[in-house]
């Protein structure tokens, strides 16, 4: 399934886009395997997922939050971050305004959510869009991963995470 509509937009400032819930996990998968720079592959379901268009009707960016990965987590009031990806060529400073734009409707919209969760993959992101959005760092990790027979893993070598939380 493409989704190109028009070729690739070109965007000076995040506010020229409007983001839209979408309830369609297709949509979700080709957006993330096309530009997720770890894991590409999405996860089996979301509680909520939004794409962000460009004037030209293009989507430029994909989300999707779901119920904690953790099994410690609170399922209930929690809400984690599961895959963000953006198309090449966006502003800087889409992914926090991106952030925004959802923490918002989380907000109005699901009243029970009180916590919001993101792990960072810091061998490859610095986390700016956490630091922009204000999101606090809860922890800094490395672990070793031997999965080798799970899609979209990359196997055994040492990962470095961070974990970020925020109200919505």
């Amino acid at each position: 399934m493409s989704v190109t509509l028009f070729g690739e937009p070109i965007l000076m400032t995040p506010t020229e886009c409007s983001v839209a819930r979408t309830s369609s996990w297709r949509l979700c998968k080709d957006l993330v395997g096309r530009w997720h720079s770890t894991l590409p592959n999405v996860p089996p379901g979301f509680r909520f997922a939004f794409v962000a268009y460009a004037p030209n009707g293009e989507p430029v960016a994909c989300a999707m939050w779901g119920r904690p990965v953790a099994r410690m987590e609170d399922f209930a009031e929690t809400l984690e971050l599961t895959r963000l990806a953006h198309a090449p060529g966006v502003p800087h400073n889409f992914g926090s305004w991106m952030l925004g734009q959802m923490r918002r409707y989380i907000r109005e919209n699901a009243p029970e959510i009180k916590r919001l969760i993101s792990y960072q993959d810091a061998d490859i992101h610095h986390g700016t869009i956490y630091k922009a959005d204000n999101w606090k760092q809860v922890y800094e990790r490395f672990t070793e991963h031997t999965w080798t027979d799970r899609p979209g893993r990359r196997g055994t070598e040492r990962m470095h995470k961070i974990k970020w939380e925020r109200v919505p």
